[in-house]
């Protein structure tokens, strides 16, 4: 049987852009290279229970930061009145909905292998 193509490891492509440390030399860019755990999706076959945990982790990574959109934006519109605060708004909720991803998505993994019986 063929291997399938998984493509929860397309998420290790922002990690490209770690290279432009080398032309610019800024450090910011080494930050990048937290996306190469992706990587280790080529190697999963996708049956339902790993699409499934896939769902639930993304279902609750985007409410999270549905949720967290709106305090953002008045904190940091209250902070700065004459900035626009939609920037660090995007930026704190897109953030925190990846690492709530990359936790919930881990620990449904370690439940599922027999960590918790």
């Amino acid at each position: 049987m063929k291997h399938p193509f998984n493509y929860l490891s397309l998420a290790a492509l922002p990690a490209l852009a770690s290279l432009l440390y080398f032309p610019t030399g800024e450090r910011d860019y080494l930050c990048f290279l937290g996306f190469l755990v992706f990587l280790r999706y080529l190697w999963v076959n996708p049956d339902e229970l790993f699409l499934l945990s896939v769902r639930k982790a993304a279902t609750g990574a985007f409410l999270l930061q549905f949720a967290l959109i709106w305090p953002c934006l008045f904190l940091f519109h209250f902070l700065a009145p004459q900035a626009n605060p939609m920037p660090q708004a995007l930026g704190i909720s897109w953030a925190a909905g990846v690492i709530f991803f990359c936790l919930y998505h881990s620990w449904l993994e370690w439940r599922e292998a027999g960590g918790l019986e």
